[in-house]
Parts: structure tokens; sequence; C-alpha cells
């Protein structure tokens, strides 16, 4: 089981400048390095405080330079939304400069508002993903790039870089709509899921129906599975009540992205309530909120309900200083994190 480090990028309030969550992200990433952590991961998204990261690939490109030997990859690269010949590249930029550390996330995107700056119908984002994703496999794969296709018409062009193993990255996929999860079948990629605050019980519902759409595409048994989840690792009272603001905020803007015009003033969203949210108080008792210990015993028993082999685990939703998270991941990753890779080989030795 890979346990990664997600980095959002979010502005959780106006104080907050891009430059500074930057900043705050390459030591945080450079610490999950220190710490033990598999893999980071760098989100995309466009115009609003949802997440200042435009470009995953050139965010993972310059962690790459300072780090060693942490993987590192776009969760997701919105492929729709860029065109792939130029994404290949990127990559191929990537993996040669990390010396081979590339992971690659695809997804077809969700958010109207992006689609509709950037001028691309949101009606054909399974098909310019699918279209897109051949495009970059071609390229990394042989170094040259024929394709005459719907939305991209690319003459016979040569690439000079592809990744160093002459193969694709290893691949991750944020979708369940059938075709593109058969493309994924056929990559050998994990599907990835959100868990956010949802408890174990909560989310075997929706791993179960990703479970029968993996099967209903040919995919092989057992299905990989990658989740991501929100936490905190504290034992201070105020901290712990603001993570769980700053949570049910996260999942308020979540919802609010999903409107054709989100609510912004300027750049920042407006959290709007939903019904069926959590309360801050079940967060507190429910979320992964909290003592070292009981963060341990409760993805121990997501592990083992819910069966994942890939975990991203994200700590920056809170709006509390960079070095409130930087003691929480130092926490998570010196008291939990062995724990989890304990279990972890625990649940395989008794599979095998």
């Amino acid at each position: 089981m890979q346990f990664a480090y997600f980095n959002l990028m979010s502005m959780n309030h106006p104080g907050e400048t891009p430059a500074a969550v930057l900043a705050n992200t390459v030591r945080q990433v450079r610490l999950a390095e220190e710490l033990g952590f598999d893999a980071t991961w760098f989100a995309e998204h466009h115009f609003s405080s949802a997440s200042v990261c435009a470009s995953p690939l050139l965010m993972a490109t310059h962690c790459a330079a300072v780090t060693s030997h942490i993987l590192l990859g776009p969760a997701v690269v919105v492929l729709p939304l860029h065109h792939p010949l130029r994404v290949a590249q990127e990559v191929a930029m990537l993996d040669q400069i990390s010396g081979g550390r590339a992971l690659l996330g695809f997804g077809p995107g969700h958010q109207p508002h992006e689609f509709r700056s950037l001028g691309v119908p949101i009606d054909s984002r399974y098909e310019r993903l699918l279209e897109g994703w051949d495009i970059v496999e071609q390229a990394l794969t042989t170094g040259r790039v024929h394709h005459l296709g719907v939305h991209y018409r690319i003459e016979d062009t040569p690439v000079a870089a592809r990744t160093l193993s002459g193969r694709m990255p290893p691949m991750f996929l944020a979708s369940s709509t059938p075709a593109v999860l058969a493309r994924g079948v056929r990559a050998g990629a994990t599907p990835m899921v959100s868990q956010g605050y949802r408890s174990g019980p909560q989310s075997t519902g929706m791993c179960q129906d990703l479970r029968e759409a993996w099967r209903g595409v040919g995919g092989p048994e057992p299905m990989p599975l990658g989740i991501q989840r929100y936490l905190f690792v504290t034992e201070d009272r105020a901290e712990a009540r603001q993570a769980a603001e700053g949570l049910l905020n996260l999942a308020r803007n979540t919802r609010s992205l999903r409107a054709a015009v989100p609510p912004r003033d300027g750049v920042h969203l407006r959290p709007l309530a939903f019904e069926g949210e959590p309360t801050v108080e079940w967060l507190l008792e429910h979320g992964l909120i909290g003592a070292p210990e009981k963060i341990a015993e409760q993805l121990i028993a997501d592990m083992r309900l819910l069966r994942p082999t890939h975990y991203s685990l994200y700590m920056g939703f809170t709006g509390l200083p960079g070095a409130a998270v930087k003691r929480a991941l130092t926490r998570f990753g010196r008291e939990v994190l062995p724990r989890l890779r304990a279990a972890a080989a625990g649940m395989a030795a008794l599979a095998a």
C-alpha cells in the first residue's frame, strides 16, 4: 500500500497569498519525503481560491528539484483543458528531471466555470480525455505522434523527451464513467475516489459501486483503489475545532464549484451551506481530526473495510498557520504512518 501527501494549495482566508501557499507546499513536500511518504500529489484548479495551482506538472517538477526519492505527480491533469501533446512533453520533463519519479493522474474535470473560461465545451470532456490520453501514451511510449481525430489533428511529429523507462508512468484515474474506466483498465490505472469527511461505513456503497463498474468493463481482480482522505493530527482543542470548521468549509466550497457560476468575491469562494451537511461537532467526533491514536485506529478500520491500495492524505484545509500544519504532518509521519504500514503488511500477509 502506498501513502501519499496531497496538496490542494487553497487560499483558505483573504490574508493568504499565492506565494505563501506555494512556499508552504514546497516545505511540506520536503517534510513528507523526510517522514517516509511514498508519493506526493498536486491538484489542478483554476480561477478561484480553491487552488492557486493551475499547473500541477509545473509544481511537481519544481518539487522534484528539491527532493530525492519521493514520487511526484498531478492529481489530476484535467486533460480536456490542455493540448495533449503539450501535456506529454511536460510529463516527460517531470520524469527526466526527477530521475524517473513521475506519477500521472488524469481526470475529465467537473467545474463548469473552468471550461467556460478556457473556451472548452464541457460536454466534450470525456471524448477529449480519451482522445488526449491516446496521444499522450503514443508520445511517451513511441517518441512520435500521428493522430487524426475528432478534437485533435496532429501530423507525424517526433517528440524529443520521453519517460526514462520508455513506458507510461504509473497511472491513476479520477472517473467512474464506463468508457473512461475501460481505458484505465487497458492502461493498468488505479481508480481514485474522494472519501472526504465520510466515515468508512458511509463510504462502502461508493467503493462497491466503483468495483462493480470496474468488473463491468473487464477490470482485473482485486481492483486497485486510491482513496483521498482529509485529516489533521492535533490534541489542541482550539486547533481541532478550527480544523473541523475548515473541513466543513472545504465541503461547502466543493459543492459551490459545481455551480455554473460559483459564488465568489473576486477569486475567494463563498462557502454555502448544503442540505445534509455535517456539523462541526460531528466532524470532531467522527472525522479524522484529533490525537494520533484516534487517527490511526480509524484509518486502520477503514483500510480493512474499504481495501484501498493507495491513500492520498490532505492536511492543508484548516486555514491554520503553516507551523500548525507542519506539526500535524510531523506527528502523522512519526506516530501514525508506522502503524498504518504495519497494519497494511499484516493485511497483505493474510491475503497471501
